[in-house]
């Protein structure tokens, strides 16, 4: 391959290291890599347009257009600022057609894991205990930073234990490193809500181990019960944990008792009180956006619900603000777009029979593939307490992690990088 024919490959792998190795640590750090993905698509175009799209990338694209067009129906903005958020998907579908037809080397985002953990990881410890900040939350708010961090030190988690054994003693000190700075990160956001998360990223991990090596399946289930039950016990030796469980309770129930609901859960709960009765009026079609904070005014202002209710128009659930905005319709966008994700990336014995399990190349697809199936279960969960998709960083990780993962699997698949996961080794 000559220099030339390089630069766009090269130029990829370095927007799949930034998004990782940035992430949230430094200021909209998730986004230079998408830039440089956009402006490479642009540049390259001549190239990439000739390049036929493989039907299941074409796929994918038709449901980031799909949920470009819904998040402009979602908007409550005005003018052109309308487009803010749906815009990005969109123009997410370029960057995935340059991306797919010049895969980044899986090491490129490998590598940028522990950088990006470890930076979040020291923000974190700085902003808790050296600014003495309540909860950390990096340049984002505590929750988005929290469960971001805590789905990216997952990722390093699934990194350390695909190549525990062809790599040396100190890439793997510095994985593991990676994932406590990740945790760490997350445990000082003091996010409730994604640390639900693991109640489904743990069963789907050892389902996917069980599918692709069952004798291991054993061994991994006794590490992830030991490392829930270390994860429980530092919980429980965290100060801030117990105030936060110990908040969510009277929160709880305050408004059960009371009907009180200008708290933070309040909120939620009140919410879902709302939509359990605005959706069965309008299902198919829902009431809009600016229909939705419209009916939900005019029921606060008659006394039937919180006062609190006017300062959040996002109901904190993905799917309820969907459905009770858009309709069934939408709700059904965004699932098929989670399932989509996760059967794309599932990994079986099947898809892995190309290559012996000896082989970097089974490693590399291997991890990708798990990186992959993570992003569709994390963000359901994350969504069932937040509407993670009205966040940038939320739209920014989901739109580019996906693409660069997909494109460096196929080309993996593709015998681009046959050597990559050698590289490092000992």
């Amino acid at each position: 391959m000559n220099h030339t024919a390089a630069t766009p490959f090269k130029l990829t792998s370095l927007a799949a290291f930034l998004l990782a190795a940035l992430a949230l640590w430094v200021p909209s750090g998730y986004s230079y890599g998408a830039v440089l993905s956009f402006v490479g698509a642009l540049y390259f175009a001549p190239r990439w347009v000739r390049t036929r799209p493989e039907p299941r990338t074409l796929w994918l694209a038709l449901l980031l257009v799909g949920m470009g067009c819904m998040w402009f129906l979602l908007s409550l903005d005005r003018g052109i600022g309308r487009w803010d958020k749906g815009i990005k998907w969109i123009l997410g579908v370029p960057c995935l057609f340059f991306i797919a037809a010049y895969p980044p080397r899986p090491q490129a985002f490998f590598w940028g894991l522990p950088v990006g953990c470890i930076g979040m990881g020291a923000l974190a410890v700085w902003q808790a205990w050296g600014r003495g900040m309540e909860r950390s939350e990096g340049f984002t708010n505590a929750i988005q930073w929290g469960n971001l961090a805590l789905l990216l030190g997952c990722m390093a988690m699934v990194c350390l234990a695909v190549f525990w054994r062809r790599r040396a003693w100190w890439w793997r000190a510095l994985m593991i490193l990676a994932v406590v700075a990740g945790v760490t990160a997350s445990l000082l956001s003091q996010s409730r809500g994604g640390w639900l998360a693991l109640a489904l990223i743990f069963p789907v991990l050892l389902a996917q181990v069980r599918q692709v090596r069952p004798r291991l399946f054993g061994r991994l289930l006794a590490a992830s019960v030991a490392l829930l039950l270390a994860l429980a016990a530092v919980l429980a030796a965290t100060p801030r944990f117990h105030e936060r469980i110990g908040q969510a309770v009277a929160e709880i129930s305050q408004y059960f008792n009371s009907g009180f609901a200008s708290t933070s859960l309040g909120v939620r709960l009140d919410q879902y009180r709302l939509v359990a009765d605005m959706i069965p009026q309008k299902p198919w079609l829902g009431w809009g956006a600016h229909g939705y904070v419209a009916e939900m005014t005019r029921r606060v202002e008659l006394g039937e619900f919180d006062k609190a209710l006017i300062a959040y128009p996002q109901v904190h659930n993905d799917f309820l603000d969907i459905w009770v905005k858009v309709g069934v319709i939408g709700v059904l966008l965004q699932a098929t777009l989670f399932a989509y994700v996760l059967f794309l990336f599932w990994p079986t014995s099947a898809r892995l029979q190309p290559w012996p399990e000896s082989s970097p190349a089974w490693h590399d697809a291997l991890a990708l593939r798990v990186l992959g199936s993570l992003i569709p279960v994390s963000y359901l969960m994350f969504g069932m307490s937040q509407p993670f998709f009205n966040h940038n960083s939320g739209i920014m990780f989901f739109i580019f992690y996906v693409s660069v993962l997909w494109a460096a699997l196929r080309g993996v698949e593709r015998g681009c990088w046959p050597l990559s996961s050698a590289q490092g080794t000992a």
